[in-house]
């Protein structure tokens, strides 16, 4: 007869598992998609429960083709990743409605499976690993408890097993990881428009570089060949922005020019470079960079590195850069063109201050070093709240609020020069860093995000001119923190303050720098070098069979001693031998055991039917019972029941 409980118990197991394994999922599901399933979840266990029918195959079928129609509408598509999911989703939940029996609940686990694996192809990092680990556990105790029929045994019971099945299955996989061939390229990989990250864009408005310093996730990490820049040359380029309209600067789009020329100075700086995944093509370079992987990125005519794909996976690259430089010592007249140009009409009190200053000035530098002078000496703050400005901003910057941040004195220098006739245009990048000392690597976060200026000056070229360090020096020799009041929201000012927490977070980035560098970018590269350091100089298809075939009787040899260890023969419990012994010699008087019988009740038992054995009877019982019972018996206690027991002739 079937259990009246046993229903619910699979259903339960089914529904933690795929509620376990959706959870990584919610946070790019829409709303009304979550809200959909969830209350399908919450329903059905209702429905099983009360014993509620569940809908028929119409029913089904028009919630099935509404919520279809509700992914097309909602994501503008049924294919792709967010969507898929979206829709793989909604049909999990729908299939709860169908299920009665063993298999339908098999068909939502593997489901679950595929979307545990799904999650990675959003984010690969320990965090996910660490949900999806005990997820997969989960969903396998719920296999087992659901291809089981009747009791399950005690709650944990089914983790055990299938803990202990997985565990036989890491050398399997650990074999398979490392020699598997890999193709070029990466597994993990997704839709652009559906891998969209926050961080630089190729537009700046005011307070759009503030409001990044609220984002203390990681941007990139470098390692130095050798000895790290000093800080006031750790400059990263990232997006040149040419274009104004009076209140943003952004790209030059469709503007194609002629690389200017460069001429090399001092010492170069070789770095490897690994990048967080942004959804977009901007690659990051000390400045100024000369050499980096000519297939993976090119370098535009503003010396900005361009990726030729979009970056939806960590992308790891080298470069070399030469802090001291003259980039363009000779500048075309399009180009001077290109860095003059103003918005007509647009901050006319900036326009005319720029002209006043410049007729003063001797030359093109000795005006630019007036115009820090002025932002160094004169009532202007560095805050990271600024408040908002009116559509001609660096108007009100600069003649009645008189706080920004990097961006708004970036903008009102650059915009100042142009006024004066001097090509100049914005740089948006990072600039600093932090340093890991456990890793011994750089961490540049989104609020390491940083503006300044360059102006092309005679026989000097493109040159950098940081505003910022005239108002606010602390923020370029040191850091956001140093160049900021206490009670500034700085991202990750109560870590720093605490030398026990910046260490264990310092610690937790090598951890995740290390994964990164290890596991999720182990590609064809890095499976070659490491046939290389097994002796394996020009590996081919052979090689990697052999080597996988090697290793996979190994594990399989090692799994084999595992279980032949596990399943051994186990030594009798001579408490337990004794007793048995005890009811043995009974049951060939006829007096057998009934399956369940407790000890005491045997013991009476045998009381009334065989009373010359009371005595002797009673006292192997409670022997019995004190050595396989109480927390602390007696050492004599089993030498006293062994006695009894050969003594005991019925």
């Amino acid at each position: 007869m079937r259990d009246p409980g046993e229903g619910l118990r699979r259903l339960g197991w089914t529904l933690a598992g795929l509620l376990a394994a959706l959870g990584p999922h919610f946070r790019y599901l829409h709303l009304w998609v979550t809200a959909l399933a969830l209350g399908i979840c919450a329903w059905r266990l209702l429905a099983e429960r009360r014993g509620w029918r569940l809908p028929g195959a119409w029913t089904r079928g028009v919630i099935a083709i509404a919520a279809t129609a509700g992914v097309a509408f909602g994501y503008r598509t049924i294919a792709g990743l967010e969507a898929g999911t979206a829709l793989l989703t909604l049909m999990a939940a729908l299939k709860l409605l169908e299920t009665r029996g063993p298999r339908d609940h098999v068909v939502l686990i593997f489901i679950g499976w595929f979307l545990c694996l799904a999650a990675f192809f959003y984010d690969q990092g320990l965090l996910t690993l660490a949900w999806v680990l005990p997820t997969v556990w989960l969903l396998a105790a719920a296999l087992l408890v659901v291809a089981r029929a009747g009791s399950a045994g005690p709650p944990l019971a089914p983790f055990r097993t299938t803990g202990a099945m997985l565990a036989r299955a890491v050398p399997i996989a650990l074999v398979l990881f490392l020699f598997f061939p890999r193709i070029a390229g990466q597994f993990w990989g997704a839709p652009a428009a559906e891998r969209a990250r926050t961080g630089l864009t190729e537009e700046m408005s005011p307070g759009d570089i503030s409001d990044l310093t609220s984002d203390d996730t990681v941007a990139f990490r470098v390692r130095f060949a050798g000895e790290a820049p000093p800080p006031l040359q750790r400059y990263w380029r990232g997006p040149v922005l040419t274009e104004f309209d009076g209140h943003t600067w952004s790209r030059a789009r469709n503007q194609v020019y002629f690389l200017p020329p460069i001429s090399w100075r001092g010492a170069p700086v070789d770095y490897t470079v690994t990048l967080e995944p942004t959804g977009q093509r901007l690659l990051f370079a000390l400045d100024l960079v000369r050499d980096w992987p000519a297939d993976m990125a090119r370098q535009s005519w503003d010396y900005q590195l361009v990726s030729r794909e979009p970056i939806h996976n960590v992308l790891q690259y080298q470069a070399r850069s030469y802090p001291r430089y003259v980039a363009g010592p000779v500048l075309s007249p399009a180009l001077r063109n290109r860095h003059l140009q103003l918005p007509p009409g647009r901050n006319p009190r900036t326009v005319e201050l720029a002209r006043r200053l410049r007729a003063t000035a001797t030359s093109d530098v000795d005006y630019a070093r007036r115009v820090l002078a002025s932002f160094r000496e004169q009532e202007f703050y560095y805050t990271l709240t600024p408040p908002g400005l009116t559509r001609d901003s660096v108007d009100d910057f600069l003649f009645n609020t008189r706080r920004g941040f990097c961006g708004h004195f970036a903008s009102a220098f650059t915009l100042l020069m142009r006024a004066a006739g001097v090509p100049a245009r914005v740089v948006t990048g990072y600039q600093g860093g932090d340093w890991n000392p456990i890793g011994g690597y750089l961490i540049l976060r989104q609020s390491h995000a940083h503006a300044w200026s360059e102006i092309w000056l005679p026989g000097r070229g493109w040159t950098r001119f940081d505003p910022t360090a005239a108002v606010a020096p602390e923020r370029v020799e040191r850091d956001l923190q140093s160049a900021l009041p206490d009670e500034a929201n700085v991202p990750g000012r109560l870590l720093r303050q605490s030398d026990l927490l910046w260490q264990a977070g310092m610690l937790w980035d090598n951890v995740q720098a290390l994964w990164n560098d290890q596991v999720v970018r182990f590609d064809q590269p890095s499976q070659e070098r490491l046939l290389h350091s097994l002796g394996v100089d020009d590996p081919d298809w052979r090689d990697l069979a052999l080597l996988l075939t090697t290793g996979l009787v190994l594990a399989l040899l090692l799994v084999s001693g595992w279980l032949a260890w596990e399943f051994r023969p186990r030594r009798a419990d001579p408490v337990a031998a004794s007793y048995r012994q005890f009811q043995r010699r009974l049951a060939r008087q006829g007096i057998e055991c009934a399956v369940g019988e407790a000890p005491r009740d045997f013991a009476q038992r045998v009381q009334r039917l065989r009373p010359d054995l009371a005595a002797i009877a009673q006292a192997i019982t409670e022997l019995y019972l004190r050595l396989r019972y109480l927390p602390a018996p007696a050492a004599r206690d089993l030498s006293r029941l062994r006695g009894l027991v050969q003594r005991f002739r019925p």
